[in-house]
């Protein structure tokens, strides 16, 4: 009796749903959520500049911190508490996660995936700003079209850089993407287009504005090795009275590193290495600030604070990296306005680090390890030296072989199965 009276309210319930369109069309809008199509005024540019500042938020901490585990300067193991993501495991192993793990579904990692649909909807989300305060009457802009202009040139220009440095196809191969279902564009192409979103948002920039897109395009160019236009925009990039360009968090937005590879949650820990430079010399810790790490067994292991709060400011580029761009590139036998050893010197004093008194290629790139520690440059750097680790937690008791042969983040899988073009 119970089962026909239950399955006679169901049928009652399906025909009164079924003869009533109104009860799922008389429905209030949805208080959160704007179409694309309706934020085409000029009023909407602040709320379109914002929503592109925080997703710039939520992607370049996610990027820097996945290629810093990819490369050899941040290391996963299961010997620290808490540390349990597998996905940091397949990252930290270069796509394999151990002798038995043939790299193949590394295009399915779920962190790596994370990111780079962040940094999809950060690409269109800036390219969407440009598109809208272009139709709008230029006769009439206000300062909102002029920040609308360089937010979403530069941002729009970010994303592309971020494509062709840290994320690539297959293993061995080169960066790059593509970009809303088209063929894969390569490193070079890639990084062409960003210096062209660059230079389009110097229109419409300060002049502090123009020196940080100076020397993000100077980098663009140092990492195809074409020393000769990176030491011309180098040279006219950021100076040491400039702020640094910066991703901003919040209690509410954390910064990963902070929340993965920090106090938050210390799931990755810093290499030996790091320890190394500052027993070599102390005065190092104030620009490689760790703590101990909550260990499980085995040797003990730090992690960076740097990122001690949960809201703090990661570097896009600051003057610092251009300072030591500037050094490289004298070094390269590039005509610039400092001298390599001048331009690192002038870096390690504002740690009151003593000064070098001879530099070299080799102090080049252990400087910029530890300057640039946490922002992620050390992937990219690795590949221009040619310098790859072949072990993780080096120097450990919990010391092990790496397997995988990737020096990029995979483009994910969906996107795979979901263009037809790569």
């Amino acid at each position: 009796m119970k089962t026909i009276l239950i399955s006679s309210l169901s049928i009652f319930t399906f025909l009164f749903i079924g003869c009533e369109d109104a009860w799922y069309q008389d429905v209030d809008p949805l208080i959160d959520v704007a179409e694309d199509s309706e934020l085409k005024d000029r009023d909407d540019l602040p709320f379109l500049i914002n929503g592109v500042k925080v997703r710039l938020g939520t992607t370049h901490d996610n990027v820097s911190m996945l290629g810093d585990l990819l490369s050899d300067q941040l290391e996963f193991t299961t010997n620290v508490q808490n540390a349990t993501f597998p996905s940091y495991r397949n990252i930290d192993g270069m796509g394999s996660a151990d002798q038995y793990d043939d790299g193949s579904g590394f295009d399915d990692n779920n962190s790596s995936g994370y990111a780079y649909d962040e940094l999809g909807q950060l690409r269109k989300y800036a390219d969407l700003l440009i598109e809208t305060v272009t139709a709008l009457d230029a006769s009439t802009a206000t300062d909102d079209d002029k920040e609308a202009f360089y937010t979403g040139y530069l941002y729009g220009g970010l994303a592309r850089y971020m494509y062709a440095t840290y994320f690539g196809l297959e293993p061995g191969g080169d960066g790059g993407s593509p970009i809303d279902g088209s063929p894969m564009i390569y490193s070079a192409a890639m990084y062409a287009d960003a210096r062209a979103k660059f230079t389009s948002a110097i229109a419409h920039a300060t002049d502090e504005q123009e020196r940080i897109l100076n020397s993000l395009i100077a980098r663009t160019y140092l990492y195809e090795g074409d020393y000769a236009n990176a030491a011309i925009y180098a040279d006219a990039g950021m100076i040491s009275s400039d702020l640094p360009l910066q991703s901003e968090y919040s209690a509410m937005a954390t910064n990963e590193y902070y929340q993965h590879s920090g106090i938050g949650r210390p799931q990755n820990v810093a290499a030996i290495r790091f320890l190394n430079y500052i027993e070599s010399d102390s005065l190092e810790i104030g620009r490689l600030p760790f703590q101990e790490a909550p260990m499980l067994t085995g040797t003990q292991r730090h992690i960076q604070t740097k990122y001690d709060e949960s809201g703090d400011p990661i570097n896009i580029i600051s003057w610092q990296e251009n300072h030591l761009m500037l050094a490289e590139l004298n070094l390269r036998g590039e005509s610039v306005s400092i001298s390599a050893l001048d331009a690192v010197n002038t870096v390690r004093s504002v740690h009151n680090l003593a000064a070098l008194e001879s530099i070299d290629f080799d102090i080049i790139y252990i400087e910029r390890d530890k300057e640039l520690f946490c922002t992620g440059n050390r992937l990219p750097d690795q590949r221009r030296w040619n310098s790859w680790h072949t072990t993780t937690n080096t120097g450990t008791d919990h010391e092990v072989t790496i397997y995988g042969a990737w020096n990029y983040l995979p483009i994910s899988r969906s996107e795979k199965n979901s263009n037809p073009n790569i």
